[in-house]
């Protein structure tokens, strides 16, 4: 007889499926790429949003100067002085101003 009593019969194990850890590692490292994705794209917009409001400060600080200019040079006394002594214009006289009918009922 072929008895052999010191073997022991043992189950054979499953063979190893790789495909699971192959998968469980792709969506691993797929997870890693997006969050670096993600991170990359937020610090670029944290860049892009302080340069914007250091845009929008120094914009603000030329039309504030710009308005006051404006409202220098459209001053009624600044205009007077010009236009008497480089335009050499006068207030009219009584006899220069006409007054224009303007009714509609004649």
């Amino acid at each position: 007889m072929d008895y052999a009593p010191n073997r022991r019969i043992t189950q054979k194990k499953e063979e190893k499926n790789p495909t699971k850890w192959l998968i469980l590692s792709l969506v691993f490292l797929l997870q890693l790429f997006f969050y670096s994705y993600i991170h990359i794209q937020s610090s670029d917009m944290r860049t892009t949003i302080s340069e914007l409001k250091m845009t929008k400060q120094t914009l603000k600080a030329n039309t504030n100067i710009l308005t006051i200019e404006k409202e220098r040079l459209s001053s009624p006394e600044r205009i007077l002085t010009i236009a008497r002594s480089e335009l050499n214009l006068s207030t009219p006289s009584a006899n220069q101003v006409f007054y224009l009918n303007t009714s509609k009922g004649q």
